[in-house]
C-alpha cells in the first residue's frame, strides 16, 4: 500500500506538503505546476487518504433501584450518580437514566452498550438483566457467589473499625439504629453492617442486646427509633446509626430529651454526607467513597466493553472512620 512518502518521492517535494494539500489547507501556497505534479503522483502510486475512524458512541444505561423522588433523598445514592456521570462525561458515552417506577422500563433497556445497575436488585432481577445486556455491572450489591460483576463498600470491616474504637473510647453499652432493604421479591437484603457489628459487640462483650433497633435509612427513622431508646429504664452510652440520616435524626431526639452529644449520648453515622459535617456537633462518621465507587463502576464497564472480558468480578472498596466531634472519649460509667 503507497504512503505519502512515496507520493512526496515521485512528487519532489515534502511529505508535509503533500498532507497539506491533500487536507485543503488553505494556508498552503505552491505553483500550479507542483499542484499537479502531486496529483499525478498519487494516481500514479495508487495513494488512497486514510480516513480517521469515527469513535464509537456507546449507550449506557443507569438503572436506579429507587424511584427519581427517593434518588433525590438520598445523599448516599446521588453522591455515587454524580460519581458515574462524572467519569463518562468525557464524550463518546450517552448516558439512559432509567428509575424504578418508568412506564417505559422495557424499552429504555433495549439496545444499550452496557448498563449500571445502582442499589439493590433481587437474583431474579440481577439474571433478566445480565441476559438482556451483555456488560453489565451492580453497584452497592453484595451477592454470596462471583456470578454477577458486582463493586461494593467494605461494610463489614468498616463496622469492625466503628467497635472497636468505641470500646477503645470505654463504651460499654452500645446501642444500634440500622434500616431494612427490601428487595423486588419482597427480600430483605442482608446488610453487612448488622453481621459486622453484632459480631465484633459480642467478641468485646459490650452490651447492645437492649439497644439494637432497626427500621428505615431515613431522618425520620433515626428521630423514632432514638425516641423508643431513650423510653427506657437503661440507655446506651453510645449509638451507632447505619446512616447519616439515621444519625441526624437521632440527634433531634436526644436533643428534644434535654440531653447532649456527646456529653450524655455519643453518636456515629455512616456515609459521611456533607450534612455531616455541619451538624451540631459535627458527626463522627465512616466515611464510604460513594463517588468514586460511581467512577470505578464507570470505569470498569467502558473497560468490559471494550475488551470484551467475560468473567464475572467482586470488588470491594475500603471505608474509614471520620473522626469529629459527637463522641465522647471518656464516656460517663453511670
Amino acid at each position: 500500500m503507497a504512503t505519502l512518502k512515496d507520493v512526496a518521492a515521485l512528487a519532489h517535494v515534502s511529505v508535509s506538503t503533500i498532507s497539506r494539500f491533500l487536507n485543503q489547507d488553505p494556508t498552503l501556497s505552491i505553483p500550479e505546476e507542483t499542484k499537479r505534479n502531486i496529483v499525478d503522483a498519487v494516481h500514479k502510486t495508487g495513494y488512497e487518504k486514510r480516513q480517521k475512524k469515527e469513535k464509537k458512541t456507546w449507550r449506557i444505561g443507569l438503572l436506579h433501584w429507587y424511584t427519581l423522588d427517593q434518588e433525590m433523598n438520598d445523599p448516599y445514592y446521588l453522591q455515587i450518580r454524580s460519581g458515574i456521570e462524572s467519569y463518562l462525561s468525557s464524550g463518546g458515552v450517552e448516558i439512559v437514566r432509567i428509575f424504578k417506577n418508568d412506564t417505559n422500563r422495557s424499552t429504555l433497556l433495549d439496545g444499550l452498550d452496557g448498563l449500571i445497575c445502582l442499589g439493590k436488585f433481587s437474583p431474579n432481577e440481577m439474571r433478566q438483566l445480565t441476559s438482556s445486556c451483555l456488560h453489565v455491572i451492580f453497584l452497592d450489591m453484595q451477592t454470596p457467589l462471583i456470578e454477577f460483576n458486582t463493586i461494593v463498600l467494605d461494610l463489614e470491616n468498616a463496622m469492625k473499625e466503628v467497635v472497636g474504637y468505641l470500646a477503645a473510647c470505654g463504651f460499654e453499652r452500645v446501642g444500634f439504629l440500622g434500616g431494612h432493604e427490601i428487595l423486588e421479591d419482597g427480600s430483605v437484603y442482608p446488610d453487612a453492617r448488622v453481621e459486622g457489628f453484632l459480631k465484633e459487640a459480642k467478641a468485646r462483650s459490650l452490651e447492645y442486646d437492649p439497644f439494637f433497633l432497626i427500621d428505615a435509612y431515613t431522618k425520620e427513622s433515626g428521630y423514632r427509633m432514638m425516641r423508643q431508646l431513650l423510653e427506657q429504664p437503661a440507655q446506651p452510652q453510645a449509638v451507632v446509626c447505619c446512616s447519616d440520616p439515621i444519625a441526624i435524626g437521632a440527634m433531634r431526639a436526644i436533643r428534644e430529651k434535654g440531653l447532649h452529644v456527646p456529653e450524655d449520648i455519643s453518636i456515629i453515622g455512616f456515609d459521611d454526607i456533607e450534612d455531616a459535617r455541619y451538624c451540631d456537633p459535627p458527626l463522627t462518621t465512616v466515611h464510604a467513597p460513594a463517588n468514586e465507587l460511581g467512577r470505578y463502576g464507570a470505569m470498569l464497564l467502558l473497560d468490559l466493553m471494550e475488551k470484551r472480558i467475560d468473567l464475572p468480578f467482586q470488588m470491594k472498596l475500603p471505608c474509614h472512620l471520620a473522626l469529629r466531634k459527637s463522641v465522647r472519649m471518656t464516656p460517663d460509667k453511670n
